[in-house]
């Protein structure tokens, strides 16, 4: 039975630092947002904050089309309920690792990184944007899976997280350990 597993939460939330090792351990492909529009700024070239948001949808709707042809993946983005129809396509609700970790930690880190990016995520000018997401609150998406909230503030501990995964539903036979 395939197996999609979400490691979601906010930018700056930890969820590359979980979802590279998390894939290495269970043997599946990892699919990263970044990764994806990172690709497209090299192809297309950098702009504005318009274009930078045109590639952002553009690396979702890569993402949806290849867990569409992928028999199980780990996925990782900051998914809005919007995305919902997209990642429920598949049949069974995907299993999802929300990334919880303080608001103020979160900005720090945006911040932080922000220098060692890619020029066309344009973070400098983003910042603003991230302040008003946490003000506003940020949850998983619980799409009806299982779920774990992850506190992604300190050490993480990566194993713990996959043995969670291997122990739901399906995802013992799909993934490779």
């Amino acid at each position: 039975m395939p197996t999609l597993v979400l490691v979601t939460g906010p930018p700056g939330s930890g969820k590359t630092t979980l979802a590279v090792p998390l894939a290495g351990l269970l043997g599946l492909p990892l699919i990263s947002k970044d990764v994806i529009k990172e690709a497209l700024f090299d192809s297309l070239g950098e702009g504005d904050r318009e274009w930078s948001r045109r590639l952002g949808v553009a690396s979702f709707r890569v993402i949806f089309a290849l867990l569409r042809h992928m028999p199980a993946a780990v996925a990782e983005a900051p998914f809005e309920p919007i995305s919902a129809p997209d990642l429920l396509a598949g049949g069974a609700p995907p299993i999802e690792v929300f990334c919880r970790c303080p608001p103020a930690e979160v900005l720090r880190r945006f911040l932080a990184r922000a220098p060692q990016r890619h020029p066309g995520h344009l973070d400098h000018q983003t910042a603003h944007e991230i302040r008003a997401m946490l003000e506003r609150g940020t949850g998983p998406l619980a799409l009806g899976g299982p779920l774990l909230e992850v506190d992604t503030g300190g050490e993480l501990d990566v194993e713990a997280v996959a043995k969670w995964v291997l122990e739901q539903p399906f995802a013992a036979g799909a993934c490779q350990t």
